[in-house]
């Protein structure tokens, strides 16, 4: 029995393993959880000691000061999480100084992200001229109007007795289905990625075992 064969049979067997929670919590499914941990844990460990760890030591063992400056001072906001793991209260504010930081740039990184990579284009594709044949200008059209529609679910400071409040409030309601018909398409593009890696499971265990048998 060649190598390959042994990888598909573990792999075909943890995939029953893990497709046995459909019968509820039992024994299989908790090794294979338990196995995928501590796999991805170990991968993880290796990773960061041969990609990171170890050429960071290595680099300030040489005594550069690029070298102190690139790893030195990431390497002190590391130590600077450790008394967290103490649980020592005198000392755990020092572990403010890497999480701030953390959470700063993870932060800034996310609205930049958002700005540059969804709202300017939106407001750019909206802004654009209605040019080109009718089934582009239909297409502008549909998208200036459900981005209006859209924002207007948000505006909350319309007087409801009044004119434009009333109109305000048809158009919330409109936007707020636009909302929900969006988030449908986006629970049916999961469910269609889940739906496929479910699919291309099976397909794998049945030739797994079609393999063995020879069929």
């Amino acid at each position: 029995m060649s190598q390959d064969v042994i990888v598909n049979i573990i792999a075909a067997l943890l995939t029953l393993m893990v497709l046995s929670r459909v019968a509820g919590d039992n024994p299989l499914f908790r090794v294979a959880q338990y196995l995928f941990v501590g796999a991805s844990l170990g991968l993880a460990f290796v990773v960061a000691y041969h990609q990171v760890l170890r050429p960071a030591a290595l680099a300030l063992l040489n005594g550069s000061m690029t070298a102190v400056w690139f790893y030195g001072v990431p390497l002190l906001l590391g130590v600077l999480l450790l008394p967290r793991i103490t649980g020592e209260q005198r000392l755990s504010w020092l572990a403010n100084i890497p999480l701030a930081l953390v959470f700063g740039v993870g932060g800034a990184l996310a609205i930049g992200g958002a700005i540059i990579g969804t709202l300017l284009p939106q407001i750019r594709d909206t802004a654009r001229p209605l040019t080109g044949g009718p089934e582009h200008i239909a297409g502008m059209v549909v998208l200036i109007v459900g981005t209006v529609l859209t924002l207007a679910s948000f505006y909350y400071t319309a007087t409801p007795e009044s004119r434009s409040g009333r109109i305000v409030k048809g158009a919330a309601a409109v936007g707020h289905w636009l909302i929900m018909v969006a988030f449908g398409f986006f629970f049916a593009g999961a469910l269609q990625s889940y739906l496929s890696a479910l699919v291309e499971r099976v397909n794998f265990v049945l030739a797994t075992v079609r393999g063995l048998f020879g069929a």
